[in-house]
């Protein structure tokens, strides 16, 4: 392509690091009216690329242009005035505040009466047409804590509209979105792309990269390993492309479990959504949870673990060879809980490897003076950073330092130290890469295949088939349907919990 002829393009960008080169001669861009896919592993280069065009790194080599014309971008507000805006995973704004004052935050609106005031008259009209613009019918006066994640996204669209943006960066926009949310998301994108807007797409979920994209660009160790025409490739070539190397995903065979329940659930209700749900959890059994947004599956673990009030049922759970009543507390102390944000509830962010490891089991570690032995804490560490093999220096690396999924794999080292006997993972696999991915996954099945009991919450559809040994679907706070064998998979799980179906 002619230089000029694409909205956005870098050239030959490199970018080193003390002891890593993140970039390498990496060359990208984007026309009006497309969107492009990005994708790699976590490390590959992604971010890196996207802040160098954010003006937050400047690169040590290469050129960035801009509708043809050369451009140097030295801080964030430099790439927002040549038109480059980002749609954050983790949405940056003021809870408190409007729509309308969150879309002008940037540029508030003078009352022409009074020049010290702001109109926010003017600032709700004005924030009412580029809501329009995107299909919305969100108030511009409603409060932002009181949208839902898919509407706090488009008034940060509408923001980035409103400060005339022609390329617009998606990073992750789809990791905390129902489908429904997701839906109405595309539609936006797809009506981004139809006014000529430039669309750059960052997502670790492939399916949507192959069903929203144009074209899409793979990078691996800070070069381009992979670019082209969607059309013309399979999700499988651009997973090679991703890892490169072929995998073979492990699909799940039927396996001959001994029925020996270790949790029995009797009943339970909670709150308005829950309603006299029953199951029992097996010996070494992967039990799927399955669901849409709203159906009840997180809120059906958090009151079996007493996080939320049970207001009618009972647990049982099997000790010395018999199950037993057990109050929802006294089973969180045999539970391993991975919980769906590992940033806000699942690690220490601040604190090495080692304390997040041993952080379930510290009275393991009490000497007989009654002190921790700081050593054996980090010998610990060391143990699981190896089996799990973590991608860090040593145990003493803060744990925010670590890619997303070898974060993930220490949230799961701190419960194997605990030697849990069941596991609840809610959403174990999101915001990991394709290779991370595949590794957890492995892990799950091998724990299974020792005897831990797991209760498996995912919304990747895929997952669920490929893991669970049985299916269970809720819908509107009741379990609809106990699937089995060859009766899970895709249609079958989508019929059920839309409602269209309800043979079990």
């Amino acid at each position: 392509m002619t230089p000029g002829a694409a909205k956005l393009r870098m050239s030959d960008i490199s970018k080193q690091f003390p002891g890593v080169k993140a970039l390498d001669d990496v060359s990208f861009e984007a026309n009006r009216g497309e969107i492009v896919g990005l994708v790699g592993v976590n490390g590959a280069g992604k971010s890196t690329l996207m802040n160098v065009l954010g003006g937050i790194y400047h690169p040590d080599q290469g050129e960035i242009f801009v509708d043809g014309a050369k451009v140097a971008f030295h801080s964030p507000k430099d790439a927002e005035k040549h038109g480059i805006s980002f749609i954050h995973q983790e949405l940056l704004f003021f809870a408190s505040q409007t729509v309308a004052e969150n879309i002008f935050i940037a540029r508030l609106f003078a009352n022409p009466s009074f020049p010290l005031f702001v109109s926010k008259r003017t600032a709700n009209s004005e924030a009412a047409k580029y809501l329009k613009m995107l299909g919305s019918d969100i108030t511009p006066t409603t409060i932002m804590e009181d949208l839902s994640v898919g509407e706090r996204q488009v008034v940060e669209i509408a923001r980035a509209l409103a400060v005339g943006s022609e390329v617009v960066i998606f990073d992750e926009p789809t990791s905390s979105l129902s489908l429904k949310e997701k839906d109405t998301l595309f539609k936006v994108i797809r009506r981004l792309k139809a006014e000529g807007k430039a669309i750059i797409y960052i997502s670790h979920f492939l399916d949507e990269i192959l069903e929203l994209c144009d074209r899409f660009i793979v990078l691996r160790n800070g070069r381009i390993h992979g670019h082209g025409d969607i059309k013309d490739i399979t999700k499988r070539d651009i997973i090679r492309m991703i890892i490169g190397r072929d995998i073979n995903y492990e699909r799940k065979t039927d396996r001959t479990l001994v029925e020996k329940p270790v949790l029995r659930v009797l009943g339970i209700r909670s709150g308005a959504l829950l309603k006299d749900v029953g199951f029992e959890l097996h010996e070494g059994e992967i039990l799927g949870v399955w669901g849409l947004m709203g159906s009840g599956r997180t809120e059906l673990i958090r009151a079996i673990l007493g996080l939320d009030r049970i207001d009618g049922g009972c647990l049982e759970f099997r000790e010395k060879d018999a199950l037993r009543p057990i109050s929802p507390a006294e089973l969180l102390g045999h539970c391993g809980y991975i919980t769906e944000s590992r940033h806000t509830d699942g690690l220490f962010l601040n604190q090495p490897i080692w304390k997040n490891v041993s952080v379930t089991a510290l009275g393991e570690y009490e000497s007989q003076w009654g002190f921790l032995d700081t050593g054996e804490e980090m010998g610990t560490a060391t143990k699981y950073i190896d089996l799990l093999k973590i991608a860090a220096p040593g145990n003493a690396t803060r744990v925010q330092s670590l890619s997303g999924g070898n974060q993930q794999k220490v949230v799961f080292a701190k419960w194997l130290n605990r030697r849990a006997r069941i596991l609840i993972l809610d959403e174990p696999t999101r915001g990991v890469d394709v290779g991370a991915k595949l590794e957890i996954s492995n892990l799950i099945r091998d724990l299974s295949r020792e005897g831990t009991s797991t209760l498996l919450i995912t919304s990747e559809i895929e997952e669920m088939i490929s893991l669970s040994d049985r299916v269970l679907v809720l819908r509107e706070g009741g379990i609809v349907a106990d699937v089995r064998g060859t009766d899970i998979n895709n249609a079958n799980l989508m019929s059920l919990s839309l409602g269209e179906a309800t043979v079990q």
